[in-house]
This record gives structure tokens, sequence and C-alpha cells, in this order.
């Protein structure tokens, strides 16, 4: 049992490693100014131990910053301790069309014991996205994004594996200074079987 559970416990933390919400439009933020999100996610999976389906909540945060023009950073953090950060450059600005583009990477480290053996593993996830998105009034924009991942996994004692992935987003954005997202995102296993959705609601605020 006590095998079980630590499986258990660190299969949830390998579905969950880089949270695949995105939670931001193609727009990025002018230099200075800041955005931060709280939301609730809920990530299902049909690869978990052999095939049993998973559905769990995640609590995320992020935080977002413009840097430059056409370019921001962003930070965010899970619940289970995973932390993705990104950078997102603007390709098209137009007047209701966005498009652009960057690099992200998603970590998480932790400790699993099976009797008297304790091995410390390690997640990296290297992500490359496009994101677009269409203003359809004042204060309301669809926005999409694809993003391939790239997951090396390795413990105390070897690289455990790796493997490529690739996932979709769809979702809404309500509000200009302060609103809500809402999204759906599909990730699935490009060498592997592999697959999930996570659906999130997100408040967000600007300053």
């Amino acid at each position: 049992m006590k095998k079980l559970l630590v499986l258990l416990g660190a299969s949830l933390l390998l579905c969950n490693c880089a949270s695949i919400s995105t939670l931001q439009t193609a727009r990025t933020l002018e230099k200075g100014d800041s955005e931060h999100s709280f939301g609730l996610s809920m990530y299902s999976s049909d690869d978990f131990l052999g095939g049993d389906d998973i559905s769990l909540p995640v609590l995320e945060y992020t935080y977002r910053r413009g840097l430059m023009d056409k370019l921001d950073f962003g930070v965010k953090l899970a619940i289970i301790g995973s932390t993705v950060a990104d950078i997102k450059y603007n390709l098209i600005n137009g007047e209701k069309f966005a498009l652009a583009t960057g690099l992200g990477i998603g970590y998480l480290s932790f400790t699993s014991t099976v009797g008297t053996v304790e091995e410390k593993s390690t997640i990296l996830d290297f992500i490359v996205p496009l994101y677009l998105s269409y203003d359809v009034g004042e204060i309301t924009s669809l926005y999409g994004a694809a993003k391939y991942f790239y997951r090396s996994i390795s413990t105390d004692s070897s690289v455990a594996g790796d493997g490529s992935m690739a996932s979709g987003t769809f979702g809404v954005k309500v509000g200009k200074t302060s609103g809500v997202y809402l999204e759906g995102s599909l990730i699935t296993g490009l060498d592997n079987d592999f697959s999930g959705t996570q659906f999130n609601t997100s408040y967000f605020f600007k300053f």
C-alpha cells in the first residue's frame, strides 16, 4: 500500500509538472505594467497508472510584467509546487488581431521514498508557444495557443526519460484592467499515449 501511495503521488506530480493553461492573449503588456491572476483549474488525464482516469483541481497564480516594447515576462505557480516562467514577443499587433511567440520552461523537483530508499526527481519542460488573439469588442478578446513541450525527467541515479508533447488552448478574456479568463486546453503525447485536459477560470487585475 505504501508503494502504491508513493506511485500515486509521483504520477500526479508528473502529470502536472508544467500547467498547460495559457491565461494570456497574444498582446504584450506595456513596459512597466504588471498583471496578476488567480485561478482554479480542473485537470483530467486518461493515462494514469495503466489507463485509470484522474481528475483533480489545481490552484494557480500568475504574474506578468512588460519589459519593453512587444516583450513581456511571466511566472506561473501551481499549488503542487511547479513553476513555469516564460517570455512572450509580439509579432503582429493589429487593431483587432494579434500574434506572438516566445519561450518557456517548467520546473518541478520532489523526493519520493519507497521502503528505506529515498530518491529525488527533477522534471523540466521546455515550451515553445504560438499565441493568437482577436478583439471582438472593447473588453472582450478571443484567444488561442499552440504549444510544443519537450519534457526531461531525471533522478538521483539516472536520467529516467524524456518525451515530446503538444497542447492547444482556446479561451476568452473579458475585461481591460480587471476581469476574467475562461479557457480550455488539451495536451497529447507526440511519442507516447499520454493525453489530458485542463479547464481554467481565473480572475486578473492590472496596475
